[in-house]
């Protein structure tokens, strides 16, 4: 990123912050009012909840910021003035630019303004959350595919002992790789 005085003068690309989850709704508003190019990269992807199953959700590529090509000059407090916008990056006066090929770039990756991401694959040896029926909650670990059904078939530890089940595809979560903290009872 750079900035420099013809900057202030010459069409360039800006990093403009806008309220998170809201930057969809900024980039039109810039787009109706102001008539300037903006690009508000986005993702969409599946994701399995406890509460809805299978959702879909669509969220910015950069939360909270979209990128505006304008003369910052003539244009910035006119972006200000935007409903969603919240500023343009800047340090002090400065107002450094976001490189073409940077835009460019991401551009040529993302179909549109958006990306679908493909669901996360689960596969024998994956840790999975049981999401539905009598052992939600539950951690377990795939122990093979039945594809025919579309069933999984889980390891998971139940009353003391690891038991072999059968659970529909679509009632299993990936498991937060991050380790869990264990809690003993009984003071041991």
């Amino acid at each position: 990123m750079s900035e420099s005085p013809e900057n202030l003068i010459s069409p360039a690309w800006y990093a403009v912050k806008a309220q998170t989850k809201r930057e969809h709704i900024a980039a039109e508003a810039i787009r109706a009012r102001a008539e300037m190019p903006v690009f508000c990269p986005r993702i969409t992807y599946f994701k399995k909840t406890r509460s809805r199953g299978r959702t879909r959700f669509t969220e910015a590529l950069f939360p909270g910021y979209l990128f505006v090509r304008c003369v910052i000059g003539e244009r910035f407090r006119h972006l200000l003035a935007i409903e969603g916008v919240s500023g343009v990056v800047r340090y002090g006066d400065a107002f450094p630019t976001v490189p073409e090929d940077f835009v460019g770039e991401l551009k040529e990756r993302l179909t549109g303004e958006c990306r679908e991401v493909n669901d996360p694959v689960l596969s024998t040896g994956s840790e999975v959350v049981v999401t539905e029926g009598p052992f939600a909650d539950l951690r377990a670990v795939i122990s093979g595919l039945v594809p025919a059904r579309e069933r999984v078939r889980v390891l998971l530890e139940f009353l003391g002992r690891q038991i072999k089940v059968e659970v529909a595809f679509d009632s299993v979560i990936a498991a937060d790789p991050r380790p869990r903290e264990r809690v003993w009872e009984d003071g041991g």
